[in-house]
Parts: C-alpha cells; sequence; structure tokens
C-alpha cells in the first residue's frame, strides 16, 4: 500500500497546488518553463498515470501512447477532477500484477520492445516521473507564483526527503 498512498500524496499536492491557481495561470506558456505550462506538466503527469491505470485493466502500456489532451493541460477543474478519480483508482489497487510495457525507441520506424513488468514497478516509475516533473513546477511557481503555498517536500524524492531527515536526527 506505499505505493499507492505515495501515488495518492502525489496527486494531492498537485490538487493542492492547481486549486490556488487562476484558470489562465494554469495554461500560461512561461519563460521558465521553454513556453510551456504549468498545467501542461500537470496533464503529462496524469496521463501517465491514466495510462499505468489502463495497462492494470489490460495487462499492456505504452507511454508514448499518450493522447496530449489540450483541454487536460488547460482547464484546471477538469485536471483535479482527473486526479482526484485516479487517486480513487490507484488507493484501491490491492496487489501487484504483470504487465507488458512497449515503447519504441527508434526514430526512423515503429521497432517496438515489449518489456516485462509490473503495475507495482510501474507504480513506483511514475512516482518518480511525477517528483520530477513537480520539481520542474516548484521552479516556476516560486519564480512566477510566489504567492501559491507549496506543500512541504513537493517535488523532492522521498529518498532524498529520508535522507535529509537521517542526516539531521545524527548530528
Amino acid at each position: 500500500m506505499q505505493l499507492q498512498q505515495i501515488s495518492v500524496d502525489i496527486l494531492k499536492q498537485l490538487i493542492t497546488v492547481s486549486d490556488q491557481l487562476h484558470d489562465e495561470d494554469f495554461r500560461q506558456p512561461l519563460d521558465i518553463l521553454s513556453q510551456n505550462s504549468i498545467g501542461k506538466h500537470i496533464r503529462h503527469i496524469v496521463e501517465f498515470y491514466d495510462l499505468m491505470m489502463v495497462g492494470n485493466t489490460s495487462g499492456s502500456v505504452d507511454y508514448d501512447k499518450r493522447s496530449h489532451d489540450k483541454v487536460l493541460e488547460e482547464n484546471r477543474i477538469l485536471a483535479v477532477e482527473k486526479m482526484n478519480t485516479l487517486a480513487q483508482e490507484i488507493i484501491s489497487v490491492k496487489e501487484d500484477r504483470a504487465i507488458t510495457m512497449t515503447a519504441n525507441y527508434s526514430l526512423k520506424e515503429y521497432d517496438p520492445l515489449n518489456i516485462s513488468t509490473t503495475l507495482f514497478r510501474e507504480l513506483q516509475y511514475n512516482i518518480e516521473h511525477a517528483v520530477h516533473h513537480m520539481a520542474i513546477i516548484k521552479i516556476a511557481l516560486l519564480s512566477n507564483f510566489p504567492s501559491v503555498e507549496i506543500p512541504a517536500n513537493f517535488g523532492i524524492a522521498h529518498s532524498t526527503i529520508k535522507y535529509q531527515r537521517d542526516s539531521e536526527c545524527a548530528q
């Protein structure tokens, strides 16, 4: 249940930040993000989690098949609703299962690799992926929206949090 709870916590942190932004702030292209928006980064995280949950049902996941849903990256309310739905789906997962991940790294042709993995391994990957994008979002928030209250440990890997905590205890 650790992986599920951490993922739900991540989604709730993203919701907390999204709820503090105005709609135009959510979708605004920002120089610090190379003209991408906070909404684009959130959409990206959401689509990865969503494809993973589809893979839980179908037995296969292909992260290259993201829809790049423009509505999701521009509509803050819809993004929050989708994150709430994903949180409910993720927390309801009770056991690991085998999944095949498909990935295509060829730039010339469609030459997919099929990789054996599991739902929990993909859940762990999605946690690290989300934290990476949250760190980028945090930079944009600090730079462009200083009034947004950023949750503690937003965009910080759990291993870093534990390392910092253990280092403080040792002193």
